[in-house]
């Protein structure tokens, strides 16, 4: 994984760094509500030895006092002179409970020693460290003693009596809370980057390529509005999809310029991945350029085709290929004429042996014969066999693949799928790409390029003016030449078209 594909997981994982931040602030937050507040008060002992005038003896004597106040230090957090803080002060609390509360650390290369008690309550803090330096210095005179002498060699002064502080030391609101922040950013990212690390799923064109062989011939990006409307083309024709589908249209018809396919399968390996959007929207902008097409709505088993488009659903290829109806009765003409559809019909009990018939590929041959393309929505390819069986009498198929949701193991099972059958697999199409994964990892354009409103109201309007109020047309030598506008979107709804020619079959 380089960094690319580090920046590109934090990125996609942005929501879980956020979750895990909230998480460790609300915890942090709810960690210090929750704790009962601690006050300290610190006290500081200073150990000496017997005075003496001689110079080598007080430093003699000064070092023994450092090398003392290390064991000092030990016996002050120690359960013997809490049981006796405990005796003195009467306090409902265990000498184990007290000295627990006791932190005691010598300053360096000095002969005073830190105390401090560490308590719920504020005054009995500094009670107990009151106590602990007189208990201390008691006990230290008593064990610094030589036998059968009145006076110790040690001898401990209270240079700082103990404080009284009101200001809990602890819980810090402050400090816990940045605390929670860096943990849950560490937990985010480390959960961004094994979610990266761990994600099978198809996001990146040379992905594609390892795993089928063939490119993607188009990026389709997301757009809301393919939940509601799924012919985009029809809807928005200068939107950033429409423009990625007819560039799908143009790699299309140069995958092979002697002889480009014709007789298209557009298929995916699970469902949910688009294929039928997909299909229709290629088939408009296919019929937008000139072309004939006819779009046959194959997958009998989940049809979505007439449903995306508005037409009528009851009776259609299956008809045509159980011999009850003709081509020409069933087929539905859409926007100018220019694209036919062919509904599903009625539900057959064999799909797959019905797709694979005989009759089927009469028809697709005679569809060849008539149309400039043929685009056969058909089932998953995993699930059934029925777009395998179609391929095969194709000029190949056309995989469309879902950004993060199509599995790297099933887009290669797809693409095996076509292989045992002989079909050949155009290329993929990468399904509903995010726009931050369009801009920043290379999967087409993630730019628009919108016409001038203003213009666009002059072409409508001159479009809408009758044609005898339009100037005369001026003499070739002076007529200004002037590029053909392209293909205008065509209406939505059936419209009149020339009759179809019929297959041959039962009536």
């Amino acid at each position: 994984m380089d960094l690319k594909d580090l920046l590109q997981s934090l990125r996609s994982g942005w929501w879980l760094v956020l979750l895990a931040v909230l998480f460790g602030t609300a915890g942090a937050g709810a960690l210090t509500w929750t704790s009962t507040p601690q006050y300290s008060s610190t006290t500081k002992l200073f150990v000496s030895t017997s005075s003496t005038t001689d110079t080598s003896s007080a430093y003699q004597g000064n070092l023994f006092s450092q090398q003392r106040v290390t064991s000092y230090a030990e016996l002050l957090s120690g359960v013997q002179i809490a049981a006796e803080v405990v005796e003195e002060l009467g306090l409902p609390l265990t000498p184990e409970e007290v000295a627990g509360k006791v932190t005691a650390s010598p300053v360096p290369d000095t002969v005073i020693l830190t105390v401090t008690v560490t308590d719920t309550s504020a005054r009995r803090a500094q009670d107990i460290a009151t106590s602990l330096g007189r208990q201390f210095a008691a006990q230290v005179t008593q064990l610094e003693t030589p036998a059968g002498a009145e006076d110790s060699t040690v001898k401990v002064t209270i240079v700082q009596p103990a404080d009284y502080r009101d200001a809990p030391v602890s819980p810090d609101l402050a400090r816990n809370l940045a605390l929670g922040i860096m943990l849950g950013l560490m937990l985010g990212v480390g959960l961004a980057l094994v979610r990266g690390r761990l994600d099978n799923t198809v996001k990146a064109p040379v992905q594609v390529t390892e795993l089928t062989g063939v490119g993607v011939i188009g990026t389709v990006l997301e757009d809301s509005r393919l939940a509601e409307e799924h012919l985009v083309t029809e809807l928005d024709s200068h939107s950033p999809v429409a423009e990625a589908y007819r560039a799908i249209r143009t790699n299309l018809q140069f995958l092979n310029v002697d002889h480009p396919p014709r007789v298209i399968v557009i298929s995916s390996a699970i469902p949910g991945e688009g294929k039928s959007t997909l299909a229709v929207n290629l088939a408009t902008v296919l019929a937008q350029s000139g072309s004939r097409v006819t779009l046959l709505e194959a997958d009998l088993r989940r049809p979505r085709i007439t449903r995306y488009m508005g037409l009528i659903s009851g009776a259609g290829l299956s008809n045509v290929l159980g011999g009850t109806a003709s081509l020409y009765e069933v087929a539905q003409p859409w926007g100018d004429g220019r694209l036919s559809v062919l509904a599903a019909g009625p539900m057959p009990p064999n799909p797959s042996e019905m797709l694979g018939s005989s009759n089927m590929r009469t028809l697709l041959e005679h569809l060849r014969q008539t149309n400039d393309f043929v685009l056969i929505d058909a089932p998953p390819l995993l699930p059934v066999t029925d777009a395998a069986v179609l391929t095969a009498h194709a000029d190949g198929c056309l995989l469309s693949v879902r950004y993060g949701k199509t599995r790297r193991e099933e887009l290669a099972e797809a693409s095996a799928a076509l292989e045992r059958v002989d079909g050949k697999l155009l290329g993929v199409v990468l399904n509903r790409v995010p726009q931050s994964a369009a801009a920043n990892r290379g999967y087409g354009y993630a730019y628009s390029y919108e016409a001038d409103r203003g213009r666009e109201t002059t072409a409508d309007a001159a479009l809408a003016r009758p044609l005898a109020d339009l100037p005369a047309a001026r003499p070739a030598a002076t007529r200004e030449r002037r590029p053909a506008p392209e293909g205008l979107a065509a209406s939505r709804g059936r419209a009149a078209a020339g009759p179809l020619p019929p297959v041959p079959g039962r009536r």
